[in-house]
């Protein structure tokens, strides 16, 4: 019996692993206690590993499709056919359309960064991030245009130090459960939290203040709280005076914004407002920590951007309980962090896609990596304008994760070429031409990279890939040498290229792997002894070398420098309300599933056999409905309506409603339909004006109606 130590791939949390391996099986799978993040802690989906390694749907052969695209019929092919055919095919479009007409379409906790690299040999900008206007982005963007650096994400190891913790649009026990378990760690210890939510999440229900906000208002809600803060004098003028710019703006712009104003917008009370603002501010130590909830409530830069501006107000940044700037660890890592890939550039970004409609989004003077907002990728696929877009790489599942499935789907069916590479035959999967097999975290050796944190951890192989899986990164590479740059690569194979990542660090992958991780020096205050900024001077990595409440960059490119209130496209208020009179949220996620991840599997899918919408009794009352009625959902935005089981949520807003997302209904042979029944991005628009610097989303602000589905309907599936 041998114990492997290895990281999870199944989030982007990343927990470590403990395995035991007898004769090439493995026998038990438990948490690391030593992991520095996890520290033991495991999900459901972690634990579930091993049913994904052997699911019996998995995909392990190379699969090439036969007869018509979406026909789901498909023939198995050697690996030498299949790259073959993708390479000549690929440098056919790259000879007759250009290398920007070749996009990928890549997140982590998938591979990334072998991605990156095929991107820059062949020289194509169009690396076709689906989030990039509502997630990880836009947060990134916002806080470099504040600070210079991330400081809202929850990027920490402990927040054993923190008297006060706010939690705003982040739901921790379904999303970062490690990072649940040290936020409950520092509420034992006497911590209180405030939790920023419209639902009544684990989190909320154990916070000391919940603020239930109207789905879309975090904007309203953060000129709110900020003029409690300079009104009641809770702010730290010294600290301003010296490291901001901006403030005097910036408090006549919360002037306006009265508790009792605020409350009317959001939906909440004054004093609830007063009290979330006065106990963050008078505490002794407090951070905030926000994610996916704000950016995807329409206006996320001014958002994220007005709820980091709380931080400097207290006037305590990157010390022990507060928010802090993690230093990099020097690892090699994928540009979706903003760093280099130690490799020199190929790509001309000065026509990549969106670059002309959201230039600090995407093109030569992005905020950071440069990324087309998804509706211009989906338009040029369709209309080839500016500029044709034939083949998509994908290792995600855009038909069910992207906005406006239909408008997704028919771009995806006009593509030359379109290869997905998977464990399982999703719906994006059912459109491809081919299907590569790719390895689980148990099959092979990876860099578990943590956005924000100054840590790294070694994913080691654990036992050997099931049929011809094969690493996502060894694949990339095969097809690059085929395409003919094998003379200018980094590397040769998979750890090869983890060795190459590792350099700056002085270490190979195998010596990595038995340190199983590796964090990097850190000191508090780098602001002030000129560790923060590049040029080494005292300060911030802006322009102004401050905190910057009024950007300079933003009013460069003719935008509002300060970051205001703006009522969700879709509103409560609007005349369209009246045939849509309730509020939809969708985006949000179970811990059971990630993007879609482990719905194949009966272990995780006997936990969560439906996909919901959840109401308050008082809504299921008003509509007759009862816990597992079934519903349809309509929205102004398509013809088109999902149907989701009820289920009866203490706490909710009556007229809020939430339609978990990214689901379908996996035991339908027919999977695009299957996402049509019930996928939540039916409904929303894949908008790019929503935002005027990234676009933005309307996830989690739509307006809505529901209908009771007559029970012989429902069972048939009519």
């Amino acid at each position: 019996m041998t114990i492997k130590h290895t990281t999870c791939r199944f989030c982007l949390v990343r927990c470590g692993m403990d395995i035991e391996v007898e004769n090439g099986k493995i026998k038990r799978l438990v948490g690391n206690k030593n992991h520095p993040l996890s520290q033991g802690y495991l999900c459901v989906k972690g634990k579930a590993s091993v049913d994904v390694t052997l699911s019996p749907k998995r995909v392990i052969y190379p699969q090439r499709r036969k007869g018509e695209r979406g026909s789901r019929e498909w023939e198995r092919v050697s690996w030498d056919e299949a790259l073959n055919d993708i390479a000549e095919r690929i440098a056919r479009v790259i000879e007759k359309d250009g290398a920007p007409a070749v996009s990928v379409q890549a997140l982590p906790p998938k591979e990334y960064f072998a991605y990156d690299i095929f991107c820059e040999m062949i020289g194509s900008p169009t690396f076709f991030k689906h989030d990039s206007h509502q997630c990880f982005t836009p947060q990134l963007m916002s806080d470099t245009l504040t600070y210079g650096n991330l400081l809202t994400y929850p990027a920490y190891l402990s927040v054993m130090d923190s008297d006060v913790i706010m939690l705003w649009g982040i739901n921790l026990s379904e999303t970062n459960g490690s990072k649940h378990q040290r936020v409950m760690d520092a509420q034992r210890k006497g911590a209180r939290t405030i939790v920023i939510d419209p639902r009544p999440t684990e989190s909320a229900r154990k916070a000391y203040i919940w603020l239930r906000v109207r789905p879309g208002t975090d904007d309203a809600l953060a000129l709110g709280l900020i003029h409690v803060m300079i009104s009641e004098n809770l702010h730290n003028q010294a600290f301003i005076d010296e490291w901001t710019v901006g403030f005097d703006e910036l408090r006549k712009r919360a002037e306006a914004y009265t508790p009792e104003r605020v409350a009317e917008i959001c939906w909440l009370e004054a004093d609830d407002i007063r009290a979330a603002a006065r106990l963050f501010g008078q505490a002794e130590h407090a951070a905030l920590y926000t994610f996916i909830g704000a950016t995807m409530g329409g206006n996320a830069i001014s958002a994220i951007r007005l709820l980091g501006f709380l931080p400097a107000l207290r006037g305590k940044l990157d010390e022990p309980g507060e928010n802090g700037f993690n230093p990099p660890t020097g690892v090699r890592m994928p540009g979706y962090y903003g760093d280099s890939l130690g490799i020199a550039s190929n790509r001309d970004y000065t026509n990549q896609l969106s670059a002309d409609r959201c230039p600090l989004l995407a093109g030569p003077n992005a905020i950071t990596a440069p990324y087309p907002h998804p509706r211009q990728v989906i338009d040029a696929m369709l209309t080839d304008q500016p500029h044709p877009v034939r083949v998509l790489w994908t290792n995600c599942n855009p038909v069910v994760g992207l906005e406006d499935t239909e408008l997704t789907i028919s771009a995806l069916k006009k593509l030359d070429l379109l290869i997905v590479s998977d464990i399982f035959v999703s719906p994006t999967a059912q459109l491809a031409d081919y299907i590569l097999p790719v390895t689980t975290h148990l099959e092979s050796n990876a860099i578990a990279e943590y956005a924000g944190i100054n840590m790294i951890a070694a994913r080691s192989k654990v036992v050997e890939p099931r049929g011809e899986a094969r690493d996502e990164a060894e694949v990339v590479l095969d097809v690059l040498r085929r395409l003919g740059y094998e003379d200018r690569l980094p590397a040769k194979n998979n750890d090869d290229m983890l060795d190459f990542r590792l350099t700056p660090l002085n270490m190979t992958f195998a010596e990595f792997a038995e340190m199983g991780s590796y964090e990097s020096p850190n000191e508090p205050l780098k602001f002030k002894s000129g560790k923060q900024r590049k040029d080494g001077k005292p300060g911030f990595n802006t322009p102004s070398g401050k905190v910057e409440f009024t950007s300079g960059k933003l009013e460069q490119f003719g935008y509002d420098p300060l970051p205001n209130f703006q009522e969700p496209a879709y509103s409560p208020n609007s005349a369209e309300a009246a045939d849509y009179p309730l509020v939809l949220i969708s985006g949000t996620r179970s811990i059971e599933y990630y993007s879609t991840m482990g719905i194949e599997v009966p272990r995780l899918r006997k936990r969560r056999p439906w996909p919901t919408v959840e109401m308050a009794s008082e809504t299921a009352e008003e509509y007759g409905l009862v816990e597992e009625d079934w519903v349809w959902i309509e929205a102004p935005t398509t013809t088109r309506r999902i149907k989701r089981k009820v289920a009866i949520l203490k706490g909710m807003h009556p007229r809020v409603i939430n339609a978990e997302g990214l689901w379908y209904m996996p035991e339908t042979d027919d999977l695009i339909e299957a996402v049509y029944e019930v996928g939540a991005n039916v409904l929303t628009a894949l908008r790019d004006d929503v935002d005027p610097v990234c676009g933005g989303s309307i996830a989690r602000c739509l307006i809505c109606r529901i209908e009771k589905i007559d029970e012989q309907m429902a069972l048939t599936g009519t």
